[in-house]
């Protein structure tokens, strides 16, 4: 007994140890936010909304009606009114506000510092997604600085130049490729140079091993993804949904976390093209992405979906008569002042009414009352993309 007795006190302190351990981490240290998604979604407004729920009664939203707190968000920008999707992708990127079409620059013309880039000076994994082109203004907002964000070309160099971004999905293979036709670049060289992993298709997205992929940009449109593909099971479809769980599954493996941006254009390129079905359709497929971020992304995530603008002059109306006819139809349409029905020679714009914010998870409780993009950047994302392990007083 007595050889076994230093054994046995040695054990016990050992014990004490990882118990008084597990203890003070549980009760005295408030761990980071592992995961921060972001989801971009402009057009997105209350009446689209409302449509897809009163129209599609047996398609609820598993992903949207879940969301812990929402806010209104204001959509001005410096030099109007009404921002534009450039203008307050940068707001919230930057916390800075500044004039339309432009990319996350200062009121000097210098670069201003974005989340994507606080989050990477943290150790954090960093990832893109678009719907749209990778070059659109929702994404390029976080790592391009650009005085005309309708400069493609430039804000793809900007892809490889500005940092290394761990993750790059989405369409825009034609600016790509486009670079290397006139002689320009060829980025998708220079990208395999720099480690990354390309796909074009579905099978290249779930063929590549997420856990010992460095870094991968796939490029799965020549422009942006088909707008009437949402709803199609073909096996060769890559949807919005499928590009987030990769992209979750890939970044997780990333100890100190990561900080992912997803953007949705195609629910205001459908609404500025009048075209209710295919806008509705749209709204279910960013439903089925924030449901996937959701159920992968775990308990120790911050989820925001963030509707930037609504698309102005998009209206539903009917009438009772119309009800009748078509039952199992959506509304028609109408701008508010023209009539029923598409008007080419008028152009889709963002209107001046209320964004609008739901948020998810660890910290949504602050995105409440009316904000603007400045409030969600500065006291909502840099408390969790830039946290350190906490050390709470007694009590807290």
């Amino acid at each position: 007994m007595k050889r076994w007795r230093p054994q046995l006190i040695a054990l016990v302190i050992l014990l004490a140890f990882i118990g008084f351990s597990y203890s003070y981490v549980r009760y005295f240290v408030r761990a980071r936010t592992h995961a921060v998604i972001v989801f971009l979604v402009p057009g997105a407004s209350p009446e689209l909304l409302s449509l897809a729920q009163t129209r599609h009664p047996n398609r609820y939203f598993p992903g949207l009606d879940q969301a812990d707190s929402m806010a209104f968000v204001e959509t001005h920008a410096s030099d109007q009114l009404v921002g534009d999707a450039a203008a307050l992708a940068s707001f919230l990127a930057t916390g800075e506000i500044g004039p339309a079409n432009q990319l996350s620059l200062r009121y000097d013309g210098k670069p201003a510092d974005t989340l994507l880039y606080q989050a990477q000076r943290r150790g954090r994994a960093v990832g893109i997604i678009s719907s749209g082109s990778v070059t659109s203004p929702g994404v390029a907002a976080f790592f391009a600085h650009q005085p005309d964000a309708s400069v493609s070309a430039t804000v793809a160099n900007q892809l490889l130049d500005s940092t290394r971004i761990d993750l790059i999905f989405g369409g825009g293979r034609e600016v790509i490729e486009t670079e290397k036709k006139v002689g320009h670049r060829d980025l998708i060289k220079e990208a395999e140079k720099l480690d990354y992993t390309i796909v074009f298709d579905r099978a290249g997205l779930q063929s590549f091993p997420a856990w010992n992929t460095r870094r991968i940009i796939g490029l799965f449109a020549p422009k942006e993804l088909p707008l009437a593909a949402a709803d199609d099971g073909g096996a060769g479809t890559v949807r919005l949904s499928d590009l987030v769980e990769r992209a979750i599954q890939t970044l997780a493996y990333n100890l100190l976390g990561y900080f992912l941006v997803v953007e949705h254009p195609l629910v205001a390129t459908a609404a500025g093209q009048n075209q209710a079905d295919l806008a509705v359709r749209q709204l279910h497929e960013l439903d089925r992405a924030v449901d996937t971020a959701r159920r992968y992304a775990g308990k120790n995530a911050l989820i925001l979906v963030y509707c930037p603008y609504s698309v102005g002059g998009f209206q539903f109306l009917d009438s009772a008569t119309t009800a009748k006819k078509n039952r199992s139809r959506l509304p028609s349409l109408s701008w508010h002042n023209g009539p029923t029905g598409l008007r080419a020679a008028r152009v889709a714009s963002p209107s001046a009414g209320f964004g609008w914010a739901a948020a998810y998870g660890k910290g949504s409780d602050e995105v409440h009352g009316i904000l603007n993009p400045d409030h969600l950047a500065t006291l909502h994302f840099e408390t969790h993309i830039l946290q350190r392990p906490e050390f709470l007083p007694r009590g807290g």
